[in-house]
């Protein structure tokens, strides 16, 4: 019986990758096809020739990849020879790019530097600290930062790509972990890598990396499967979300994939549903201790906490955007209004937002288009590394369309990899993976979404490209194996 609800449970997951992957690669065709349409006279061909030439190199550099024989010793050369091009990569991005901040990021330097000096992050119930307090904690990363070593920008981004590194060091070790394939391992590491519109914020005063850091460390400490790892999971799951608020999406998804593949499935199942216990125990006594901690510490009265949570709605369900951020919207508030004033007009706003949707049917056209920004249309990211701020137009536009090129790219290979994985068997580690990407596809349906949102994901999808990209590279050799 328990056998029979796995099964039919992985079949679910399997359709659901699948349509999930369809709709992304679908939404990237719409999406290059409009940025084809806009394009003039000789970019016109330009763009899908240079896109034709990038697809050659990928598979070119993939193949190569794969190639290599698995023995110890090269393996752990070939990580380390791609982590140094990417590092090299990586820091000639940051000396291309401004080191100037904007929007929430400028927030995090500035304050921070009036913390180090004394001075409140603060001065209403509805300043930025305030009514998002949860956001201290990633401050509190920049204030520790600053008193160690200054206000040197390029320090700190220099530390940025150096987690960078460490998540492509991570990613290629979870692969390994969940697939048991060196070839997949090494490719999910290039694919991420490789991924511009993945990497080009790390010039930007921004926790996204250092977060998916201890996501993905918190993966690999379930997997592993050894005594009090599950402890060890807690804790990385609750400071990954001190840093970027996204523990409980993955909290969900590591809830249902124990359930359904641990206590299923092992004999004592009592163990198992107590070690689950015992994690969302020591998430929850981190989250509140830290919290507790920061009003302690007189930084933030209002702890770790979400004071408006609405806002998140105010935008997500607005149509005319797709869910983005509109500063239209954003006009229809006073930011200097008291927090309870300003929440009854978010309400109102969400309330006149949902009428809407309702009235003209406009609910799943609304998700579909949220789906496309988050993870099919281009990312928003290389704008806000400011790269057009020293760079030309013509410039911006090319390099826009390369690194779309290569998203475009790999959400071909997610599909590929989506189509494989639906006739092969899965590991039941997979389902710990794509649990709490459907989780997060669902959440962002309702709030508001970005294309740089989808950072957090990138790996697990890079696992799912590597997995299609494999295949396609390796049909010819297991035809004549056959």
């Amino acid at each position: 019986m328990r056998n029979k609800i796995q099964v039919f449970f992985i079949k679910i997951l399997k359709g659901a990758l699948v349509l999930f992957a369809s709709l992304m690669f679908i939404g990237a065709l719409l999406a290059s096809w409009h940025l084809w349409r806009v394009q003039i006279g000789l970019d016109r061909w330009l763009l899908p020739a240079s896109w034709f030439c990038l697809a050659v190199l990928i598979l070119g550099i993939s193949w190569l990849l794969i190639k290599f024989p698995d023995n110890p010793r090269m393996n752990r050369w070939i990580v380390l020879g791609l982590l140094g091009i990417f590092a090299i990569l990586f820091c000639l991005w940051l000396y291309q790019t401004p080191t100037k901040q904007l929007s929430d990021y400028k927030k995090f330097w500035k304050i921070g530097q009036q913390a180090v000096a004394g001075q409140p992050i603060y001065h209403t119930d509805n300043s930025y600290f305030s009514k998002w307090a949860y956001q201290t904690g990633f401050l509190v990363y920049v204030i520790g930062f600053l008193k160690l070593f200054g206000a040197n920008l390029r320090l700190f981004q220099l530390l940025t790509v150096g987690q960078q590194l460490v998540v492509l060091g991570l990613t290629y070790v979870l692969a390994q972990k969940v697939f048991h394939k060196v070839q997949l391992s090494r490719l999910s590491l290039f694919l991420v890598g490789i991924n511009l519109e993945w990497s080009a914020l790390n010039n930007r005063v921004t926790s996204q990396y250092l977060a998916l850091i201890l996501f993905l460390l918190t993966f690999i400490l379930i997997i592993d499967e050894r005594p009090f790892s599950w402890l060890a999971a807690g804790i990385t799951l609750a400071l990954g979300n001190v840093l970027r608020p996204l523990g409980v999406v993955f909290l969900a998804g590591i809830v249902v994939f124990w359930l359904v593949f641990r206590c299923w499935q092992q004999p004592d199942w009592r163990k198992a549903l107590g070690h689950l216990a015992g994690l969302i125990v020591v998430y929850w006594l981190v989250l509140v201790s830290l919290s507790s901690a920061v009003k302690l510490s007189g930084l933030n009265e209002y702890g770790l906490s979400n004071r408006d949570s609405e806002w998140k709605f105010v935008m997500g369900l607005n149509y005319p955007s797709a869910g983005a951020y509109d500063n239209a919207v954003r006009q229809k508030f006073n930011l200097h209004d008291r927090r309870q004033t300003m929440l009854k007009k978010e309400q109102r706003v969400t309330q006149e937002h949902i009428q809407d949707l309702n009235q003209n049917h406009l609910w799943l056209k609304l998700f579909v288009k949220k789906f496309f920004v988050l993870w099919s249309n281009p990312s928003n990211t290389i704008s806000f590394s400011l790269f057009e701020r020293n760079h030309s137009p013509k410039q911006v536009d090319r390099l826009t369309s390369l690194a779309y090129g290569v998203t475009v790219i790999e959400i071909g290979a997610v599909f590929c990899g989506a189509i494989v994985l639906l006739r092969r068997h899965w590991s039941r580690n997979f389902g710990l993976l794509v649990l709490p990407l459907f989780a997060y596809a669902c959440a962002q349906l309702l709030i508001e979404v970005q294309g740089r949102y989808r950072i957090e994901f990138i790996p697990i999808l890079a696992m799912i490209a590597a997995t299609g990209l494999l295949k396609g590279l390796t049909i010819k050799e297991q035809k004549v194996d056959g």
